[in-house]
């Protein structure tokens, strides 16, 4: 059988509050042409389905009904789990009727992760999805399970039996590192991981296959075939050297892994220089005029972004040069501050009573933000 991987499509997010809409419908229809070429039988979506599932717009609801639809109607099938920034309850919804057309969904963690036979002749490949979860989830099914990410994890999989008489592909979201190994990020992703939501990829050995999202870059962890197929869009200026892909997986004799790479409607791009020599570039670069473009200046400039923006519509933001070339800042996310949500709340409760919280309440409230996705 033959599998497209693909993860953290991120639908709904925006660049600079410049939406990506036309840029996401663009690569999930390259997408499903690949799927096609490459006679797939099934997707995996490993997560961060849409960019913020509490604020989902239409236009990304639509876009993602669009997507599956067109997959569905081609014969193959789908099997998804929820991310980090996906909500539960929207994803889960009508799953049941998406059932009937081979796309199984995985959105809300049920004590273990769910397992789905796929046939073709004589093959039977065992599918597990098991969806974005911290340990305050598991621990509704095991009180006494352990607060760190990786034993949490742990203990859920030490329970599972797989048929090793076939393949065993498992479908998950989550910071999965190797040893003292770790995944390359970019700084799209950064603030949502952290060395405490680190597991260990050896969690997974029983797996032939582990299909991974949360990472936007594509590469193996601990072995080859645990692997991020990355995210299908550069979304911030690191990326900007980035090449994105999807995964095909060939269970067929050895498993085979190949990447198929994606070509986007517009790039992302770092130009440096002085303002006047950035426009005369600009005014004949017919190809990459509608990029999404950074700038660094090497001095200010009254009217910066207007010009530019003559020559370049779509430039997003503009810096000026420091003392070298490395002290400036370009990524996209770098003007959004980390909040510390529960020293916020720590501050606001003094501000309030006059007092500090007590050790018990900073539990319960802790308890609390865990569970409902604050932190």
């Amino acid at each position: 059988m033959r599998f497209i991987h693909i993860s953290d499509l991120h639908i709904g997010k925006k660049l600079k509050e410049k939406s990506l809409i036309d840029d996401q419908k663009y690569i999930l229809d390259q997408i499903i042409r690949i799927a096609e070429e490459q006679k797939v039988d099934a997707m995996l979506i490993a997560g961060d389905v849409f960019d913020d599932g509490n604020s989902t717009t239409v236009d990304a609801v639509t876009l993602l009904d669009d997507f599956l639809t067109a997959v569905s109607k081609k014969g193959i099938a789908i099997y998804m789990v929820s991310g980090n920034h996906d909500s539960m309850d929207r994803l889960e919804f009508g799953s049941r009727l998406f059932t009937e057309n081979k796309i199984f969904i995985s959105s809300t963690f049920k004590g273990k992760p769910e397992s789905f036979e796929m046939r073709k002749g004589d093959e039977v490949v065992n599918i597990c999805l098991m969806p974005f979860v911290k340990p305050v989830h598991i621990r509704e099914f095991c009180p006494d399970v352990s607060s760190s990410y990786d034993e949490a994890l742990r203990t859920v999989f030490a329970g599972i039996q797989l048929d090793k008489s076939r393949k065993n592909i498992l479908v998950t979201h989550q910071y999965v590192v190797s040893g003292t190994e770790m995944p390359k990020i970019c700084d799209s992703e950064r603030k949502y991981i952290g060395g405490e939501e680190a597991i260990s990829a050896s969690i997974f050995d029983g797996f032939d296959y582990v299909a991974l999202g949360h990472i936007h870059s594509s590469q193996s962890i601990g072995r080859e075939t645990v692997r991020y197929c990355g995210a299908p869009l550069k979304y911030s200026g690191s990326e900007n050297e980035t090449d994105k892909s999807v995964t095909i997986i060939d269970t067929s004799d050895d498993l085979e892994i190949t990447e198929i790479p994606l070509v986007p409607l517009r790039d992302i791009r770092i130009i440096k220089g002085p303002l006047d020599k950035l426009i005369e570039c600009g005014r004949s670069d017919t190809e990459g005029r509608d990029d999404y473009v950074f700038a660094i200046l090497d001095n200010e400039e009254m009217d910066a972004m207007a010009k530019l923006r003559a020559v370049y519509p779509n430039t997003l933001s503009i810096n000026v040069r420091g003392g070298g070339d490395d002290d400036v800042i370009f990524d996209v996310e770098a003007d959004l501050e980390e909040i510390d949500m529960m020293g916020e709340f720590e501050k606001f409760f003094k501000n309030k009573t006059g007092e500090d919280m007590t050790d018990s309440q900073k539990r319960i409230v802790k308890g609390i933000m865990e569970k409902t996705g604050v932190i």
